[in-house]
């Protein structure tokens, strides 16, 4: 009979593998549409920016928690964890910093040409790969901590099995990476309330535009609901659906931290809130991307 180590690891394993499958399947087909055409929209090329990213925070994130929960010796030396851990983490940041641009763009492509916004328009297409370099280079350079930070030493009770990743890293017996936690969460929290005003915004447009619809049409006569309208939409849910994952995972850490207590099933939901939102955001925009959809069923076709 399993144990509850091991059904765990089979989770993780099992979450892990579909959210890493299906961000290469939106990576895949938006580079073949970019090799049938010649071209590929910003808001695509976000995209596919935020699949690379999600599939590199799964694979480094997911698989170093199943092999812990299977009791598996680590053979890496802490060199080797702590670049494991640079990945892991720079993964995240790229994952966030992906998700508050493509909510940032959604939400000047669809302001009213009477807005603030409305003169980044033109703008806002031009400056997606420099805001995705910039995003690199930040993260880049901020995750280097991970390298300068005392961890856990290795004959402690927590790092019996398996190699500490990720937050479970730092010693929590150390105050300074209790500060280090601090600037974490003050980094997650700013990317937060940028995406979370953007999506504000993006709600009041359509309520604007929809009212403004209902106004102009008859109520008997049917209104068809616009492709951008539809993406916005999307990506409001999909912004909805990091800041549900996200939102605790820091803050537990942060706790455990601050009381120097490792509860287990606290680092197993913040791990599995970890995996949510890369694991499920694949899904969101298969859904409602037309580009996609159709590159999908025309490849089954074939």
């Amino acid at each position: 009979m399993m144990t509850y180590d091991e059904i765990l690891g089979i989770i993780y394993v099992q979450v892990t593998g579909v959210g890493f499958l299906w961000n290469c399947v939106i990576l895949f087909l938006n580079i073949y549409n970019f090799l049938i055409a010649h071209r590929m929209r910003p808001k695509n090329l976000i995209i596919s920016h935020l699949a690379f990213s999600n599939a590199i925070f799964l694979l480094f994130g997911g698989i170093p928690s199943a092999t812990r929960m299977w009791r598996m010796k680590c053979l890496l030396e802490e060199l080797g964890i702590r670049i494991i851990t640079y990945i892991q983490t720079m993964g995240r940041g790229l994952s966030l910093g992906s998700t508050c641009f493509l909510s940032i763009f959604q939400a000047i492509s669809i302001s009213p040409n009477n807005s603030r916004w409305a003169q980044l328009k033109t703008r806002a297409p031009k400056c997606i790969i420099q805001c995705i370099l910039l995003c690199w280079v930040f993260n880049l350079l901020l995750d280097m901590i991970v390298f300068f930070c005392p961890i856990t030493p290795q004959n402690s009770t927590d790092s019996k099995y398996g190699c500490n990743t990720g937050y479970r890293i730092l010693d929590m017996n150390y105050e300074d990476n209790f500060k280090i936690r601090i600037l974490i969460c003050v980094h997650d929290s700013f990317f937060l309330c940028l995406m979370s005003c953007s999506s504000i915004y993006m709600v009041v447009t359509l309520y604007r535009h929809r009212k403004n619809v209902n106004h102009i049409h008859n109520n008997n006569q049917s209104i068809k609901i616009s492709p951008e309208t539809k993406a916005t939409q999307a990506i409001v849910v999909l912004v909805s659906t990091f800041v549900f994952f996200n939102i605790f995972s820091p803050l537990f850490m942060l706790y455990m931290s601050y009381f120097k207590y490792s509860n287990p099933w606290m680092i197993h939901i913040s791990i599995f809130l970890s995996l949510g939102y890369p694991t499920v955001s694949p899904f969101l925009l298969i859904s409602t991307d037309k580009q996609i959809t159709r590159a999908c069923t025309s490849s089954l076709k074939d």
